[in-house]
């Protein structure tokens, strides 16, 4: 079993001296040496975005109503 530093490297490009936002979408995307383990683009999307919406919940830099305008909006 891979260490975490070697699974982070090996899935999400850490020490590939990339820039935050290309290592993000290469991991997101599937780019490159990213493991796709029968997951859609839009589930990793989606988990990516949801515990991103949890962290700021929880550092409350965003409110609850905050998110239900978010979350309304992407819903029209």
């Amino acid at each position: 079993m891979p260490t975490k530093e070697e699974a982070l490297a090996e899935r999400t490009h850490k020490q590939e001296g990339i820039e935050v936002e290309k290592r993000i979408f290469y991991t997101l995307h599937g780019e490159g040496k990213s493991p796709q383990r029968g997951e859609g683009q839009t589930h990793r999307n989606s988990k990516a975005i949801a515990l991103l919406f949890k962290m700021l919940l929880e550092k409350r830099i965003l409110t609850e109503d905050q998110l239900d305008e978010i979350l309304l909006e992407v819903t029209w």
